[in-house]
């Protein structure tokens, strides 16, 4: 088996009153598009809070003026270096388009924090939901 190299990574558990903001999106392993928390690696200087901003812009075109470092844990060590930090992030406004990756086809969607485990569909997602839940 080969290890894959992957720089550390964020994800954001954004809360809107009793909604959580997700995306939709194409994802190469998947058969169908998945809906997951805002998340995506850390850039080379970025500290972690930034890089949790930068993907709560570019992937849903809001802005939080609080970010809480909640914990962090390996995405899947069996064969990758992905080390995932996860952020709440509060109290969001939006904010003017971003530049996007154009690669990605990204549809924001809210649902109810009560059924948010019920619709995630990646791993990273439902754990770092999972640890935002057990430590809130």
């Amino acid at each position: 088996m080969q290890l894959v190299e992957h720089p550390p990574s964020v994800a954001v558990v954004a809360v809107d009153g009793d909604e959580l903001v997700l995306v939709r999106q194409t994802r190469p392993g998947a058969s169908e598009r998945t809906l997951e928390l805002p998340s995506g690696k850390v850039e080379p200087g970025e500290t972690l809070r930034g890089a949790a901003a930068r993907e709560l812009a570019e992937e849903c075109g809001l802005a939080a003026s609080s970010y809480r470092e909640i914990g962090s844990f390996w995405a899947v060590p069996a064969y990758s270096t992905e080390y995932v930090h996860v952020f709440e992030a509060t109290r969001l406004t939006s904010i003017p388009p971003v530049a996007m990756n154009h690669d990605e086809d990204v549809e924001v969607e809210r649902v109810a924090l009560s059924r948010a485990l019920e619709v995630l569909s990646d791993a990273v997602s439902v754990a770092a939901l999972a640890l935002w839940q057990r430590r809130r």
